[in-house]
Order: C-alpha cells, then sequence, then structure tokens
C-alpha cells in the first residue's frame, strides 16, 4: 500500500494529477479568455496541445504547429505515437527527473531527437526526486506550499535556468516543431509555456488560463489513477491531496514574483536569468509571431 502511495505522490508532484473523491475546479479559464481549438486529441496523453493560437497584447496571433505541450509520452498508443509522428517534430523534450525517465521512459517516434533538459536536477527538495520528502510534506498539508517553492525554483535553480534556455533555443532551430513535457504537463511544462508566451507578448490572464487549462485536461486520466487509489484503501486527507495535485493561480504567480524580485521583468529574465540575447529574442519573435488572425 505504501508503495502505490509513494508512486501516486510521484505522478502529482512530479507532474500532476488529482483524486476521484476531491472536487476540483475545471474551470480552465475566465470566460473572457477562449482556449484555442485543438484539432489534435490524444487519448493516451490527454493534456497533449498546441500552444499556438492565442494573441498577444500587440494584436498579433502565435502560430500554430511550432511547438506543443504535454504530459508523460511513456503510455502513449501506438496510434497516438503516430500521430505525433506525423507532426514532423524535430525534437522530443523530456523535463523530467532521472529517476522518472528510469521509471517510465518516453515512447518517442522513429528518428526524432530526443533532448532530456532536466529542470529539477539541483533541487534539494522532493520535486528533486526524494517523494519521502514530499510523502512527509503533503500528510503535513504542505503540498500547496512545496508547489509554490517548487515554482519560485523554476527560476532560480541553474539546471531550471539552462533547461528553459535550451528549450526556447530548440524552438528556434530550423525544422519541425517542438513537443516538450514532464510527467502530467502541469508544472515544469506549465512554465516553460509561460515563459513562450509571455516572451511572445501574450497577456498574463491568457498565460494563466492556459495554465489553468491542466485541471481540465487531465481531470478524466487523474479520476481513473485515484480511484484504484481509494479502492486500495489508502486515506489521506482530501484537502491535503487537492493542494498537492492540482494546478493553481498561487503556484505559477510565486514564479512570475520570483521574476520579479530578481530581474525585473520577463524580458531582463530571458536576456540575464536565461542568457537570451536580443538577436534571439527577436528571432524567437519573428518565428512564432503571425500577423492579425493568421496563427499558422
Amino acid at each position: 500500500m505504501k508503495r502505490i502511495f509513494v508512486a501516486v505522490i510521484g505522478v502529482a508532484l512530479l507532474g500532476g494529477c488529482t483524486p476521484h473523491s476531491v472536487a476540483v475546479n475545471s474551470a480552465s479559464a475566465p470566460a473572457a479568455v477562449a482556449a484555442p481549438e485543438q484539432p489534435l486529441r490524444l487519448a493516451t496523453a490527454p493534456n497533449f496541445r498546441d500552444i499556438g493560437g492565442y494573441r498577444t497584447a500587440n494584436g498579433h496571433v502565435v502560430r500554430r504547429g511550432l511547438a506543443y505541450r504535454s504530459d508523460q509520452l511513456d503510455r502513449l498508443s501506438d496510434a497516438d505515437l503516430a500521430a505525433i509522428g506525423q507532426l514532423g517534430p524535430s525534437a522530443i523534450v523530456d523535463l523530467r527527473t532521472a529517476t522518472e525517465r528510469a521509471r517510465e521512459p518516453d515512447r518517442v517516434p522513429a528518428g526524432v531527437r530526443h533532448e532530456v533538459l532536466d529542470v529539477s536536477a539541483d533541487s534539494k527538495g522532493s520535486l528533486g526526486g526524494d517523494m519521502r520528502l514530499a510523502m512527509a510534506q503533503i500528510a503535513r498539508g504542505e503540498g500547496g506550499a512545496l508547489l509554490v517553492a517548487a515554482n519560485r525554483e523554476f527560476v532560480t535553480l541553474p539546471s531550471a535556468r539552462r533547461s528553459y534556455a535550451a528549450l526556447i533555443r530548440l524552438m528556434l532551430a530550423p525544422g519541425g516543431p517542438v513537443v516538450f513535457h514532464c510527467t502530467a504537463g502541469k508544472d515544469r511544462t506549465g512554465w516553460g509555456t509561460a515563459v513562450v508566451l509571455s516572451l511572445l507578448g501574450v497577456p498574463r490572464e491568457t498565460v494563466m488560463a492556459d495554465y489553468m487549462l491542466s485541471n481540465t485536461m487531465l481531470a478524466e486520466k487523474n479520476n481513473a489513477m485515484l480511484a484504484g487509489l481509494e479502492r486500495s484503501g489508502m486515506r489521506l486527507n482530501p484537502a491535503f491531496l487537492k493542494a498537492a495535485l492540482t494546478v493553481d493561480p498561487s503556484y505559477i504567480g510565486a514564479a512570475f514574483d520570483e521574476v520579479e524580485r530578481t530581474y525585473g521583468s520577463m524580458d531582463m529574465y530571458a536576456r540575464k536569468g536565461l542568457g537570451l540575447s536580443a538577436g534571439e529574442l527577436r528571432q524567437f519573435r519573428a518565428r512564432f509571431l503571425a500577423a492579425g488572425n493568421k496563427a499558422s
């Protein structure tokens, strides 16, 4: 039984899942912010989605078909693996820890580059892979605080800064789209998406809406997983579990606050924290932004 709990908490903190018995707000965004339609839905990777289609503050549109975010890829069906392959990706980027990669190795289309960018490699806490720490914190009702701290680390850890800089540079390289993921695609992938959209000029409320959409995309997958935990007889305060297993504005808000505190702005974070040059940022925006209603 303890082994089951460790596995579920590992997925939760290093990716995310939502218990069947815990009510979760599945609203993806304020009504004024509509998520772009997703023509490709993967049954075995439900949080797989194109990050394009959003409008920027100055009226441009983020191009579709250049970058996709996802949850874990180790469970891909043959059909979903083929669907990703048909996108012609230049790289599959794995943001997970060594422990996660060893336990659940990615399925990658033949011939596609597989790039490991371990965001939390330098973390000394549970997000770095020590599930015993995670178990203790959640049992004390500190799951939310843990994820707030983790989001700050996404900004400050040297491994995180190297990883997100490398991710953006991969997006700049010639070739097909980049697919990047963690376990549930909500925390490390969530911040990576927030960085990309923010640097492209997408308004903060839209960035937040995309972040919160993970609660909706993962609900069915998570409910099925946690129903099994319920049947096992494992008992844990549902409120404690909910705090650890969902995305919340306060979590990613901590990352944005850390950017302001340390760098003063997202642009300076990109320049000083990630080491991106002015030329790279111009190239990034030129590649990803289309005028008016053109999203592809």
